[in-house]
């Protein structure tokens, strides 16, 4: 698939997946890099920059801010590949990648992800961003794939009420017709990639299986997105009222 070619169907479908972006040996490198910002780093940061799962074992659900503990996370916001396929999809010459962040399904402990839009949490007016998923791990229909819902980017922002769930505090009020806008799951092997935009719904189960799913999440935007200040100043205090209702 061609950079257009994801960039069409991108615009068309919310949602679309570039298949062995990564080699790997690059996969071997980010992995490294992976397991010591959540081994090494992880324990040092206060919640708002981790979450864990509510199981007895405590697993990362997920992490913040990689590429600030370590060089190869860094050197993922200048891949040249990913700016070319950002640039390609906003016809932008000065989109900005500026945060890698780490999602996981930890085997048998990784729990439901409520159905969202990003969007909520980033606050773009114009909302002209998107996530950029990789594939550390396979990502299969039975280890909690992320499901995207075909169509759902065009209806704008839609309703959120506060959810209670840490590291998800946000959740759609409805959810959407899966007969007017279908629900596909994004099966990954190691190394692929997906891009939703900040508007698409998209949800997850849980992980009941011995296989981790593990993924990294890169932000990106168009030059002309900005923040909605109104917007993130309610985003802003929904969470610290569900960080205050679980000290």
């Amino acid at each position: 698939m061609s950079f257009q070619d994801t960039a069409r169907q991108f615009h068309t479908e919310g949602f679309a997946i570039v298949r062995d972006v990564f080699t790997p040996a690059e996969l071997a490198e980010i992995e490294a890099a992976l397991d010591y910002c959540l081994t090494e780093v992880g324990p040092t940061l206060e919640a708002g920059e981790i979450y864990y799962e509510s199981t007895p074992a405590r697993p990362i659900k997920s992490m913040f801010r990689l590429q600030q503990y370590h060089r190869r996370m860094a050197y993922l916001l200048t891949d040249r590949r990913l700016h070319e396929l950002v640039q390609t999809v906003y016809d932008d010459p000065d989109v900005v990648i500026e945060q890698v962040g780490f999602f996981g399904k930890p085997a048998r402990d990784g729990s439901v992800t409520p159905a969202h839009q990003d969007n909520i949490f980033q606050c773009f007016d114009p909302p002209d961003a998107l996530t950029l998923t990789v594939a550390i791990d396979a990502s299969t229909p039975d280890n909690g794939p992320l499901v995207c819902q075909v169509g759902s980017h065009e209806l704008g922002l839609l309703p959120h009420v506060p959810s209670g769930v840490m590291g998800f505090s946000q959740q759609l009020i409805d959810p959407l017709d899966a007969q007017a806008y279908p629900p596909v799951e994004i099966c990954m092997n190691r190394g692929d990639l997906c891009l939703h935009a900040v508007n698409t719904v998209h949800y997850s189960g849980a992980n009941q299986t011995d296989r981790s799913r593990r993924q990294l999440a890169i932000s990106c935007q168009a030059s002309r997105a900005a923040i909605d200040e109104e917007l993130m100043a309610r985003r802003k205090a929904i969470l610290a009222q569900l960080h205050a209702d679980h000290e």
